[in-house]
């Protein structure tokens, strides 16, 4: 099994965790290897698949779960909190690398309904024990969240992806993070919210396809 996953991708966790090619190298063979994980993802898109009578390919998120599995293994973070849901195939990335850490809680917050499933229901029951779901929009829930949590390590936005939403997330979230966390977001291409967020607070953004990162210094 070829356990590289592009120099690009390489140089993006790198600036982002600080883990060096060996590393990574390591912690994508052991998704990668991880049957137990991979089993029980393939079989809740099978079970999605009956119910919905199609055939989602939810490899297409399989990779950026890889680098969040990575990032997560490296920075070993205690808290995370990300907006955003959906099937869980984030989730899933980010409670695998927790539950190797033996540390760390994600906190999710997502609307009550995703077509017609439960938020999250990729999400395998074994690594549920780290996994508290918020349901509601970020927009009236985050800022609790963070407030209750006191300090994050690691913040993903995943939600509406509108520009004022998603620079109140990011603008929010950066309260909270601790020196040296992350920012993370999906689909940074939607709007320049991203990069008028780096110019704003003086911060480089890192970004591979759709996905963006900053570190708080």
């Amino acid at each position: 099994m070829d356990n590289t996953i592009g120099r690009t991708a390489e140089d993006f966790i790198t600036s982002l965790s600080g883990a060096n090619a060996a590393e990574i190298r390591e912690y994508v063979a052991e998704i990668r290897l991880n049957h137990e994980f991979n089993k029980r993802i393939e079989e809740n898109r099978r079970v999605f698949d009956r119910r919905q009578h199609s055939s989602w390919d939810f490899g297409i998120g399989r990779p950026v779960g890889t680098i969040l599995y990575t990032v997560c293994r490296k920075k070993k973070p205690y808290i995370v909190v990300e907006t955003g849901v959906a099937s869980g195939v984030s989730s899933s990335h980010i409670l695998c690398a927790l539950e190797q850490n033996k540390h760390g809680q994600l906190y999710s917050i997502d609307l009550p309904s995703w077509q017609k499933n439960q938020s999250g229901w990729m999400i395998p029951g074994n690594l549920r024990h780290r996994w508290y779901l918020i349901q509601g929009k970020s927009s009236e829930q985050l800022e609790q969240v963070l407030k209750k949590a006191g300090q994050i390590d690691i913040f993903l936005h995943d939600s509406e992806h509108s520009y004022r939403n998603m620079l109140w997330e990011f603008q929010i979230a950066w309260t909270y993070l601790k020196s040296g966390g992350l920012l993370l977001s999906h689909n940074i291409d939607t709007n320049d919210a991203f990069s008028t967020f780096c110019q704003d607070h003086g911060v480089k953004g890192y970004s591979l396809a759709n996905l963006g990162g900053i570190v708080k210094d």
